[in-house]
């Protein structure tokens, strides 16, 4: 019993699970009686049926008025007062008798300690790598806004070594050559070979520092000098992340280099260097665990998973973990690549951990358990297994104990007969009433077939406006269902009816690459639909996005955000102003605190409006305001040239594309504005 995982969830349906009897110990205090609890995370029953949990289960506060503990000293009564009502002995009369003073009270008890806080999470000054992996100590450094310089000491005797200031990475240096910045520019094709060479010894020679020299000589370009740091600096966090052997310090309050600057948001760096870290190295780092099911830690991880600014599939992937699935088995449904690298960089932060199926093993990195031994009677069944039959005995019912025990021996007495009574005619029985018919299903969707004898050139243009379309409807309307009466056998009847078509296995021909990633692309929307409605919490979750009335700011608000903001980009591209218009609203009711979105609204309305000019500050507005919020806004600054263009104030519109070329250098659209405005790029 000590080895089988519970699922428990609360009054206010928050899940925890799986976890084994010792894990589920630390959460009490949390659980009261009225929680649930399951064997297989889908099946629940009261907490209180399950006799090994009892101990866990607290019932439920309630503020009672304690009156005050009786007294322990007897009462106060003079010898006078004893005497005349007779009492012989009391303490203050017996004193008196005496001539000795009364009693003094007894003391009362000291009153229990404070309990003992736990201790905050901070960056340790030194450790093995082994033992805390670089992306925990990042995030350590990040959450605790911490200002000094990790040093890596790598297995190689090699060093690297990260400067931080308040929690944000300001500089990155190593003393391998292999890793130098000459070395980075070299593969970059930005320095060759012989002046590497010659800024290496002309540093060495005059002992300056490299990037100086560089400088000097010029080969460092000014304009790309900050772009140009800032990605050998994201190089050498990669390579810092990948380190798992070797010992690390932190010299706290270290300072940094001359000439260091912040590299970005802290926790962004973190999340794109891991998406950058090769998969088949942090699948075998994660090994065996991936057999035991993934399970969410309840919020005592590093941080918040909202800060990490996860995209669109990796928050969906993270919504849609339950703990009844194991790590293989989220590799074999989804993509490997974002799979792994989210796995390894959540339970490395705490955020996901993966269930410990049996303590008593000694590997940590353990095969599955094996189906548990049938329980014993009055104790729950494990997960998936069958209940046999109940014993011959336990079926016969008795009778109640006053029943059995009557003698026999006497027969009753014969009572008088009762007078005769009318009997009324038996009851006339009623045919029961029948179910009512479930509403016939509607047909199969056949949007997805094209006609006989279609040319690949003709199904290529016919799918890709089918794309199109499915990727502005719904769910319901992208595997041709009627929200009313949408069911999950049907939706999965439509599912394979349209997979028949659409699945990018149907394209056998390797010269048909252009068709078969259309048909992927194609195949991954009803797939995504399908789950949705199939699934009666999802499909609940997501009509309440529809009608507005789901308002928690989640991870899954923001990507049902980001998914209406996606096609109300394809929607205003296609010079459908009005259906963009109004899902930018609906992204910005779900999630308003993304920049773009405001950007785009502006355009739109811009675009929409029939007097640009009248309406010019209003939507110019909308993209200062995302300009405000992230300077670095390209389309705000895009969007605000080409609306002051229009109205004719030609010396902002200039100044907004050159804007949005120290943002993006080969931006070709603000290049050729800046060409027929007579300006040179």
């Amino acid at each position: 019993m000590a080895d089988r995982n519970y699922w428990v969830r609360t009054e206010q349906g928050r899940t925890w699970g799986p976890y084994t009897l010792a894990a589920l110990d630390r959460l009490k205090g949390q659980l009261t009686e009225m929680c649930e609890a399951s064997l297989d995370g889908q099946n629940w029953r009261p907490g209180s049926e399950f006799p090994e949990l009892k101990d866990l289960l607290t019932p439920p506060r309630k503020v009672e008025k304690k009156a005050p503990p009786p007294s322990s000293q007897p009462p106060r009564i003079s010898k006078a007062i004893a005497e005349a009502f007779g009492i012989k002995e009391t303490p203050i009369a017996a004193a008196e008798a005496k001539d000795e003073p009364p009693p003094a009270p007894k003391p009362k008890a000291p009153p229990p300690p404070p309990p003992v806080a736990e201790k905050p999470l901070e960056l340790p000054e030194s450790g093995s790598l082994a033992e805390m992996s670089p992306v925990r100590l990042y995030a350590l450094a990040a959450l605790t806004n911490a200002t000094g310089r990790l040093a890596l000491e790598l297995e190689k005797g090699r060093m690297l070594t990260i400067s931080f200031r308040r929690g944000t990475p300001e500089y990155l240096g190593t003393d391998d050559p292999d890793q130098s910045l000459v070395r980075f520019l070299q593969q970059r094709g930005i320095v060759t070979a012989d002046k590497a060479i010659a800024a290496e010894e002309q540093a060495s020679k005059n002992g300056q520092d490299l990037v100086s020299v560089m400088f000097q000589m010029q080969l460092i370009p000014p304009a790309d000098a900050h772009k140009l740091l800032g990605d050998y600096a994201s190089f050498l966090l990669d390579r810092a992340l990948l380190a798992w052997r070797g010992t690390f310090s932190f010299q706290k309050d270290a300072p940094s280099p001359p000439g260091a600057f912040p590299l970005g948001a802290k926790w962004t760096l973190l999340v794109e260097s891991v998406r950058r870290l090769e998969v088949p190295l942090l699948r075998a780092r994660l090994g065996k665990r991936l057999l035991r099911p993934v399970v969410r830690s309840g919020g005592m991880g590093i941080g918040k998973v909202d800060e990490l600014a996860l995209n669109a599939q990796e928050a969906r992937l993270y919504a849609s973990l339950d703990g009844t699935r194991t790590g293989e088995e989220l590799l074999k449904s989804q993509d490997t690549g974002v799979t792994v690298r989210l796995l390894y960089l959540l339970t490395e932060l705490g955020h996901l951990s993966f269930a410990e199926t049996e303590e008593a093993r000694t590997d940590p990195e353990m095969e599955p358990v094996k189906d548990a031994p049938p329980s014993k009677a009055g104790e729950p069944l494990p997960p998936n297994a069958e209940r046999s039959e109940a014993p011959a005995a336990a079926k016969k019912r008795e009778l109640p104990k006053t029943a059995r025990e009557v003698g026999r021996t006497a027969p009753p007495a014969k009572r008088a007969a009762p007078p005769p009574v009318m009997k009324s005619a038996p009851p006339v029985m009623q045919a029961a009433p029948k179910p009512s018919p479930a509403p016939p299903m509607r047909p199969a969707p056949t949007f997805a077939q094209g006609p006989a004898g279609e040319t690949q050139a003709a199904q290529l243009e016919r799918l890709s406006a089918l794309l199109e379309k499915l990727t502005a409807a719904d769910h319901f309307e992208a595997i041709g269902m009627d929200r009313k009466t949408a069911t999950s056998a049907e939706a999965k009847r439509n599912f394979f009816v349209l997979a028949k078509e659409l699945h990018p296995d149907t394209v056998a021909d390797p010269a048909q690459g252009e068709l078969k990633a259309l048909k992927e692309r194609l195949f991954a929307r009803i797939n995504e639909a399908a789950q949705v409605i199939g699934d009666d919490k999802r499909r609940k979750e997501y009509e309440e996005e529809l009608e507005g009335k789901k308002n928690s700011f989640d991870v899954a608000r923001i990507f049902a955000a980001e998914e209406n903001f996606q096609r109300a980009e394809i929607m205003i591209k296609a010079r459908k102003y009005q259906e963009g218009l109004d899902l930018i609203e609906k992204a910005i009711s779900m999630n308003d605190q993304e920049a773009e979105f405001y950007a785009w609204r502006g355009y739109a309305r811009f675009l929409l409006a029939q007097d640009r000019k009248a309406i010019y500050e209003e939507t110019a507005g909308d993209c200062r305001k995302a300009i405000k919020m992230v300077d670095r806004c390209l389309p705000a600054h895009l969007f605000l040239g080409h609306m002051s263009k229009v109205v004719g104030d030609l010396k902002l519109a200039k100044k907004c594309y050159q804007k949005v070329l120290e943002l993006e250098p080969k931006h070709v659209e603000a290049q050729r504005e800046l060409r027929l405005m007579g300006s040179k790029a």
